[in-house]
């Protein structure tokens, strides 16, 4: 991976961590996490994987958010959060995990 690249990808966590702060969650880059294999940003109960890029490969990158989910404290549920060049953020997560959030007593959907 290029410069450019890791650049695109930082500025693209950064820009994913700013989002979460706007909604109350102290979210915080885990740095080193290319390097261990963890999540880019672990903000519990969400391990997010965060790609902003041109193109995305969601199940790959689904897998490698499940994967690093574990390495951190409070987090149960992998998250990606994808953003295309010139397009607004989407979040991916698996229906298993999101269907209860979205249909319990308590949801404010």
């Amino acid at each position: 991976m290029g410069k450019s690249q890791r650049a695109k990808g930082a500025g693209g966590e950064r820009e994913w961590c700013d989002m979460l702060k706007v909604v109350g969650v102290a979210a915080k880059r885990a740095l080193g996490q290319a390097r261990d294999g963890g999540g880019d940003v672990p903000a519990p109960p969400y391990c997010w994987e965060v790609k902003r890029r041109a193109r995305v490969s969601i199940y790959e990158h689904m897998d490698q958010a499940a994967a690093a989910t574990p390495q951190y404290p409070g987090c149960t549920v992998p998250a990606l959060a994808i953003r295309a060049d010139n397009r607004e953020w989407l979040i991916v997560m698996r229906a298993t995990d999101v269907l209860p959030l979205l249909y319990s007593k308590d949801s404010l959907l």
